[in-house]
């Protein structure tokens, strides 16, 4: 320990790091450096450290004019979680994590919702546009991409950490980069990696077998028996609609091959069907707000109506019992944020309000949301942070 100042040293790996502490806004204020060695990584903690206060000062009004800065609470802590901690630049390309703390990973499908929550809110915001057209360069030009596909999850620098083929990751650039041109009226990303989407999309289409393309896993991480799953059907057809293609023909083989005893099978495959809804399939949800189908058809509600039941699998029971999924059996926040968006659809105000009412009670401490919570009395059962469900809720909140 130096006066003034705490620090680490690895010389073998040529690397030192080191916090000081200074008086700033009546409060604490600490800066942490890195630097070659312990002298390097010192003198710069405790330069940050010096102008504590000129900093907090540059940031507060920042802050305070960000396009932002007037909307609710939760628009407020999402945009705040999704700049500040999931955030993470790489060599001129932005990773958008999954969470900052147990799993600072990147899964395709969670930056997609935060980088959608993003243009949402502010498409126009300088700092939103390096975030969200940073992520995009991270996918086409820094990810790596085993067989030419993104794997489950990759480290923040682009290296693939879990490679199990899961289609809906596949879909999620794409998609994201269609919808930005649509978003801020910038066709700039789109040109540059539009031609690398198409690949994408046509490599899916000649992967195919009878129209339908089988995935490893199913979006909650899981292996998946039967090989067809039908969310991310659902969002294949929204993205290939997005990028221009004639959706109606894979549409009409969705609504006949995945309906079952009356609704939306979960999966299908040669050994039957299965029907199950989890907390990670969004896409079930949205299909009526996407223009997959109406809100009023029968198969879809009675594929809502069994999500939400006993029969599911992925229903907790409990005095806060709601939508979770065997990967984690508890209520997740996602599950009640689906309920926000099936009863939009629905028109069910009541509904709604109830499930607005539930995420409010379950928040963290710092008003975030974690992925999942104890169905008895609301407490974390299941990682305090998770970028997903906390844009999402904005996402939601600012499109209402």
């Amino acid at each position: 320990m130096l006066a003034g100042a705490r620090w680490l040293e690895d010389r073998a790996l040529g690397i030192a790091a080191a916090i000081a502490a200074a008086p700033a806004h009546g409060g604490l204020a600490l800066a942490v450096a890195f630097g070659r060695d312990r002298a390097d990584a010192v003198a710069e903690a405790r330069s940050l450290a010096a102008s504590a206060d000129v900093l907090l000062d540059r940031e507060l009004v920042a802050r305070a004019s960000a396009p932002w800065a007037a909307a609710t609470d939760p628009i407020r802590r999402a945009m705040a979680y999704a700049l500040d901690c999931a955030h993470c630049d790489v060599g001129g390309a932005v990773a958008i994590l999954a969470d900052h703390e147990i799993l600072p990973l990147v899964w395709t499908r969670d930056a997609y919702y935060v980088a959608r929550m993003l243009l949402a809110v502010a498409p126009a915001d300088r700092r939103v546009r390096s975030a969200v057209e940073g992520f995009l360069r991270w996918c086409f030009e820094r990810a790596e991409r085993p067989d030419g596909w993104w794997p489950r999850s990759s480290l923040a620098t682009g290296q693939a950490k879990d490679r199990a083929f899961q289609l809906d990751q596949q879909l999620y650039p794409p998609l994201l980069l269609a919808e930005h041109a649509r978003l801020t009226g910038d066709g700039a990303m789109l040109r540059r990696y539009g031609v690398a989407a198409e690949g994408v999309l046509n490599a899916l289409s000649a992967r195919a077998d009878g129209g339908l393309v089988a995935t490893a896993e199913t979006p909650a991480d899981d292996p998946l028996a039967e090989p067809f799953h039908f969310s991310s059907h659902v969002l294949l057809w929204r993205t290939l609609v997005e990028f221009g293609r004639d959706g109606d023909g894979l549409r009409a083989l969705i609504r006949d091959r995945f309906t079952r005893d009356g609704r939306f099978a979960y999966a299908i495959g040669p050994s039957g069907s299965r029907h199950y809804h989890d907390a990670n399939d969004v896409p079930t949800a949205l299909a009526p707000a996407w223009g997959f189908c109406d809100a009023a058809d029968p198969v879809w509600r009675a594929t809502v109506e069994h999500a939400w039941s006993a029969r599911n699998e992925g229903y907790i029971p409990g005095a806060l019992g709601g939508l979770g999924s065997l990967h984690t059996q508890h209520p997740w926040p996602l599950g009640d944020l689906q309920r926000v968006i099936v009863a939009r659809a629905m028109d069910d105000a009541g509904a709604e309000r109830s499930a607005w009412d539930r995420l409010e009670r379950v928040e963290t401490w710092d008003g975030l949301l974690p992925e999942a919570y104890d169905e008895r009395g609301g407490s974390v059962a299941s990682r305090h942070w998770f970028a997903w469900p906390v844009a999402l809720r904005a996402l939601l909140l600012a499109e209402r």
